[in-house]
């Protein structure tokens, strides 16, 4: 059983040990209607007690669905995707969606300009890169970061950024860019003053989404 909540994941929750994230494509002005698809799917399936919180966003243009899930352990998540119609199978709840990869996190790096406790996150940028392997998927994320060092320093105190966490697929053949803003024009200046000269040569800066809903687990 779950509950729903207005609060975000926490991204370094120390308990999380794999992530399953997956996007679905919809048509222009549609996400939420896949959105709500998606939450009444996993509303009618068994929550597993590894499962710690299944958390759905929309992009800002209305045209994109992203599924964040995490897990506190892997073979449980591999269990799960093998299942016709558990959490986990999102074509059940939108038929065609691309199957969801499961991700862990590598580095998380947060605004030193943020207040304890955080402000809530409004804004997500998202943005995911290929990699031949897990070895050079870490390298593109340490060269990433270093190279933002060397321009802006390793301060980061941005205004709104609240943190960039860096994700890399188990089979290390994806990296995983997402981070958490206060508002979306926070993360659109901070995208074309500092990342956009670069994702630009790497593949574009990706989608902004917004959070939809997440579900927890009863307690």
């Amino acid at each position: 059983m779950s509950h729903a909540s207005t609060s975000r994941p926490v991204i370094e929750n120390p308990q999380s040990d794999i992530v399953l994230v997956g996007t679905v494509p919809t048509e222009s002005g549609k996400a939420a209607h896949t959105a709500e698809a998606v939450v009444a799917h996993w509303r009618s399936g068994e929550w597993p007690p590894e499962l710690l919180s299944l958390t759905v966003y929309t992009s800002s243009e209305g045209d994109s669905v992203l599924t964040y899930a995490q897990w506190s352990a892997e073979e449980p998540l591999r269990q799960s995707l093998k299942e016709e119609g558990s959490l986990s199978d999102t074509a059940s709840a939108v038929p065609g969606a691309p199957a969801p990869v499961p991700y862990r996190l590598y580095r998380a790096v947060r605004g030193s300009g943020i207040t304890d406790p955080a402000p809530v996150a409004e804004s997500f940028p998202v943005a995911f890169f290929g990699a031949e392997n897990d070895q050079a998927a870490r390298a593109f994320v340490d060269a990433l970061f270093a190279g933002e060092e060397a321009t802006e320093g390793q301060d980061r105190d941005y205004p709104g950024g609240i943190s960039a966490n860096m994700h890399i697929s188990v089979d290390g053949t994806s990296v995983l860019s997402f981070s958490e803003w206060v508002t979306e024009a926070n993360a659109v200046a901070h995208i074309e003053a500092v990342w956009e000269p670069v994702l630009k040569d790497l593949g574009g800066t990706g989608l902004l989404y917004r959070h939809f809903s997440t579900l927890l687990p009863t307690a």
